[in-house]
C-alpha cells in the first residue's frame, strides 16, 4: 500500500507568490488576516482600527505593505464614529471619556463662537484647522486622533482651544446676552451650558441652572411652565362638557 502526502499550496494575497513549505515562510497581516510572502509583507507595525476600537488594544502589530500604504493613506481621516462602532469603549477607557467631554464642552462654547462675529469664529476654525468634525461631530475619530488619546496629547490640545473660547464669551458682551440666569435661585449671575463643573442643563428644555440648585429641585420649572402653557387657558374644566360648571385654580392657605 502506497501512501501520498497532500497538501494545499497557498498564494500571498499580494503578488500571487505560492508560499508555505518550502516555497518560503508565509506571513499573517494582522489587518486582513490574510497570508503573505516575505516580499509582500515586511514585518510593518501599525495600530488596528478594530482592535482598538473594540478591545482598546493599543498596541502594533505586523502588517502587510498593501495594508501599512492603506492605513497610512486613511489615518488623518476621520472614518471611526465610537457611538456607533463600540459606545461602551466611553466606560472603560478614561483618557477617551475625558476627551469626550471636552469635546462636549467644545461644541457648545462653538455654538456662542459661531453666533458672534465673523472674525471671531474664523479665529476658531483657525485654532482646530483642519479637524473641524472635533467641533461638530463629538464621537468621530481619525486614527491620528486616537493615537493622540493613547499619548494622552488631544486632551491638552482641546483645554487649550476651550480657554481661549471661554475667555471670549466671558468677555464678550454679545455673547453674554446668550448667557442664562438660574431661575431656581435667581442671583443674577450669568451662567453658561459649557461651565460643566458648576452647571447642570435640563435634557427636555435646554435651560441651564447651577448644578446644586438644579439637584434640589424637580421637576424642572422652564418644563413645568412649557406643560402648563400647552393646556387650555379656559377657566372651563376640560373634563366636564357642563357650561355651568367651571373650575377655579386651587390656592392653598
Amino acid at each position: 500500500m502506497h501512501t501520498y502526502c497532500t497538501y494545499t499550496v497557498t498564494f500571498s494575497s499580494g503578488c500571487q507568490r505560492p508560499v508555505g513549505l518550502s516555497r518560503g515562510k508565509a506571513k499573517v497581516c494582522y489587518y486582513s488576516g490574510w497570508y503573505y510572502c516575505q516580499s509582500c509583507h515586511q514585518d510593518n507595525s501599525f495600530l488596528i482600527p478594530a482592535r482598538l476600537l473594540h478591545n482598546w488594544d493599543t498596541s502594533k502589530h505586523k502588517v502587510s505593505k498593501q495594508a501599512k500604504e492603506f492605513l497610512e493613506f486613511v489615518y488623518e481621516e476621520p472614518l471611526l464614529d465610537v457611538q456607533q462602532l463600540n459606545p461602551c469603549l466611553y466606560e472603560h477607557c478614561e483618557p477617551l471619556s475625558t476627551v469626550l467631554r471636552l469635546r462636549q464642552q467644545l461644541q457648545s462654547l462653538r455654538a456662542y463662537l459661531f453666533s458672534c462675529r465673523a472674525t471671531v469664529a474664523e479665529d476658531l476654525r483657525r485654532r482646530i484647522f483642519p479637524r473641524e468634525y472635533l467641533l461638530q461631530h463629538i464621537h468621530l475619530y481619525s486614527m491620528a486622533d486616537l493615537q493622540q488619546v493613547i499619548d494622552g496629547k488631544l486632551a491638552p490640545f482641546l483645554s487649550k482651544v476651550i480657554k481661549f473660547a471661554s475667555s471670549h464669551v466671558f468677555s464678550c458682551s454679545l455673547c453674554r446676552e446668550k448667557g442664562f440666569i438660574c431661575e431656581l435661585c435667581q442671583n443674577g449671575q450669568v451662567i453658561y451650558p459649557f461651565q460643566e463643573s458648576a452647571t447642570r442643563r435640563c435634557d427636555g428644555c435646554g435651560a441651564v441652572f447651577h448644578t446644586e440648585c438644579r439637584q434640589k429641585a424637580q421637576p424642572c420649572p422652564r418644563c413645568v411652565r412649557r406643560e402648563l402653557h400647552k393646556r387650555p387657558s379656559s377657566f372651563w374644566s376640560p373634563d366636564d362638557d357642563s357650561p355651568d360648571c367651571f373650575h377655579l385654580p386651587y390656592q392653598d392657605t
